[in-house]
């Protein structure tokens, strides 16, 4: 159980569930506005529901989406800025070997 908080700690997982959850939310209004525009004849009637349920859902799942690639994009560039900087402290620790050596 204690590695399940720990995972659940980590920024970057309960980011990632936050933002799914909130696509999910999305899902959720669209369903409700289909429901609620499903359940009546009269058009003009079915209009508040396809507004607020559809196009909304929409939106939250659109803005959801774009946030949770803009998340991943910028945990995969702080990876490899980390990948880059190991190679870097590498690549010193190694010149400074050979400067020793052929000291």
């Amino acid at each position: 159980m204690s590695e399940l908080w720990r995972v659940l700690r980590d920024p970057r997982v309960s980011t990632s569930l936050v933002l799914a959850a909130v696509v999910v939310a999305g899902f959720a209004l669209m369903y409700e506005g289909w429901r609620g525009a499903a359940a009546l004849v009269f058009v003009p009637l079915q209009v508040p529901y396809l507004v607020s349920g559809a196009l909304a859902g929409l939106a939250v799942v659109g803005a959801g989406l774009a946030l949770l690639d803009v998340h991943v994009d910028r945990t995969q560039a702080a990876a490899e800025r980390r990948a880059i900087a190991d190679v870097q402290r590498e690549v010193l620790r190694l010149l400074a070997r050979v400067a020793r050596d052929d000291a």
